[in-house]
């Protein structure tokens, strides 16, 4: 109560807003989650325990309309959450939905819209200046029960960014129900009145006890039961390792300024290295706590068979699990022993280039040097591509021409015919790919490049380690630089290894 005490509940790498303790005791809240994904249309529910533990994505991680799922509230007595569909590119306001998480956790079979007269603001009403029109709106939601709901509620014109302000006078407050009805309570002439918050008792909600250790130690255990729920057709046996990677915070203001890599809106990232997998498909490792990290599910190549686009991360001495590498979130785990609990967890075992932020230049530049420049240099390279290391557009000529040369992967340009013609595939900024396909259609395994170099291009024979370190690359979803400061960057173009940032 004296402010003390205070402690970090997420280490998400972006915004997060309007938590909200729910009937059972967890924490829900908005995140915005677009690693290697769209910027715009992923700011929806997740859930944590008050402690900070167990982050989960409660409705609409892979959803893109509506574009925001902002003011959530609990419904009392259900399972059920009313929250304001927003937009990206204007004040928080909408239309009215509530969601049940037990339908599903994504899609609009989830949805009931309480206001369906009024569109998703910018999902469903773009025009030539990209926003459109909306008449109408609503915000911040207190539900007094399913049906019945204090609002704040504007008739006038949702103002998008960056056309001017809204009327600050425009929000009052009334009562709205689902069939229908609105009725005002309150409306000031002189200033918008919002968040109403009824002064009543209500039941209160269970205090979920923490299970950290009080001193806990700077790791937390992950086990994974079985990494072949998920990846589809992958043959029992493939999958080898997990490689952990930790995302870095953008560090730096501006969109794009300066690029991480060609495919925009990218995080900065580390590979901290790997974790073996049983073969039962069953995996336990520590990884550092109060860390950002995502995961990749690897082949005997070391080739990422899946990729996290998203992350996570874990509470100084949490234990946590999962049923498999992108599983049906609504099916029960299967029931058996696993072999990797006979076990001590694993710890990661960093590669030779781990643990500092990736570089091109150091990863595989030193492979295209020795490999490809005979051909591929600068005078009169081969088909055009030059791959000589000299810095060109802020990257290398090298880089340019692998990435640069062929394909657009921005927007509606990451698409499985692109991924399959273009020497390195990769997630574009602002890509419409929702729901990420298992079988690396959009990393080494559907590369071209790594295609060319297995069948012996020009006779070009890469050993294991560094077909490894060029498919690796590539699945880091082709950046350059690791890091956002642009002094670091400039080391990194010079070929120098370069510290871990000191914002992580």
């Amino acid at each position: 109560a004296n402010g003390s005490g205070l402690r970090t509940l997420s280490f998400h790498d972006t915004n997060e807003w309007f938590p909200s303790v729910t009937n059972a005791g967890q924490i829900v809240y908005a995140r915005w989650d677009y690693v290697d994904r769209d910027a715009v249309t992923h700011q929806n529910l997740w859930s944590t325990r008050p402690d900070g533990t167990n982050p989960v994505a409660v409705w609409g991680n892979a959803t893109p309309k509506p574009h925001c799922s902002f003011q959530a509230k609990p419904i009392p007595g259900t399972g059920k959450i009313v929250f304001t569909a927003s937009s990206h590119h204007s004040i928080t306001a909408g239309s009215i939905c509530i969601v049940d998480p037990s339908m599903n956790v994504d899609g609009q079979q989830a949805i009931l819209r309480v206001t369906p007269e009024v569109p998703f603001p910018e999902a469903e009403t773009q025009n030539a200046n990209g926003y459109g029109e909306l008449k109408e709106y609503y915000a911040s939601p207190w539900p007094l029960s399913e049906k019945y709901f204090l609002v704040a509620y504007s008739p006038t014109p949702l103002v998008f960014e960056p056309q001017g302000a809204n009327d600050p006078a425009a929000l009052g407050i009334y009562l709205l129900d689902v069939f229908g009805n609105r009725e005002l309570i309150y409306r000031d002439p002189e200033i918008g009145s919002t968040n109403p918050c009824p002064l009543a008792a209500r039941p209160t909600p269970p205090v979920v006890p923490s299970e950290l250790p009080p001193e806990g130690p700077p790791v937390g255990e992950m086990i994974v039961a079985d990494v072949y729920q998920g990846l589809g057709d992958a043959p029992r046996g493939s999958i080898k390792q997990i490689r952990i990677v930790q995302l870095l915070p953008k560090s730096t203001p501006w969109a794009n300024t300066p690029p991480v890599g060609i495919a925009s809106e990218e995080n900065g990232r580390a590979i901290l290295g790997t974790v073996p997998v049983e073969e039962d498909g069953s995996a336990r490792f520590l990884v550092p706590a109060m860390t950002p990290i995502y995961l990749q599910a690897l082949d005997a190549d070391g080739f990422a068979y899946q990729t996290m686009r998203s992350l996570t991360y874990v509470q100084p001495g949490e234990r946590v699990s999962c049923v498999g590498c992108h599983e049906a979130r609504m099916s029960a785990p299967v029931r058996k022993p696993l072999v990797a609990l006979g076990r001590p967890p694993s710890t990661i075992e960093p590669g030779p280039l781990d643990g500092v932020p990736f570089s091109f230049v150091r990863s595989v530049q030193p492979i295209l040097d020795k490999h490809c420049v005979s051909c591929h240099g600068s005078e009169k390279p081969d088909g055009g591509i030059d791959l000589t290391g000299a810095p060109h557009e802020g990257f290398t000529r090298a880089y340019r021409s692998l990435c640069g040369s062929d394909r657009d992967f921005w927007a509606d340009g990451t698409n499985p015919g692109n991924a399959a013609k273009a020497l390195v595939p990769r997630f574009g900024g602002r890509n419409q790919i929702q729901m990420t396909p298992p079988g690396g259609m959009y990393g080494a395994l559907g590369s071209r490049l790594i295609r060319l170099v297995r069948d012996g291009h020009q006779n070009v024979k890469l050993s294991p380690d560094e077909l490894r370190r060029l498919a690796t690359w590539i699945d880091l979803n082709a950046i350059f630089y690791g890091v956002n400061d642009p002094d670091q960057q400039a080391g990194q173009l010079r070929g120098e290894v370069v510290p871990m940032p000191e914002l992580q």
